[in-house]
């Protein structure tokens, strides 16, 4: 029991480390797969909320 509480508790604290320290956003613009571009402080300033996911395959 000992050891699946450890190795619980060490695939948790893996996660911890995935987050950045950063607390201010860097403006980027990018171009989705249309050819139209979006600029993050633009939308932001519109009052939008924004989600980015950076997915990726191998």
């Amino acid at each position: 029991m000992k050891k699946l509480l450890l190795a619980l508790a060490l695939f948790l604290a893996s996660f911890s480390y995935g987050q950045t320290t950063l607390t201010v956003a860097v403006d980027f613009t990018a171009t989705d797969f249309n050819g139209n571009e979006f600029n993050l402080f633009e939308i932001l300033d519109g009052g939008q909320y924004v989600v980015i996911d950076f997915f990726g395959t191998t």
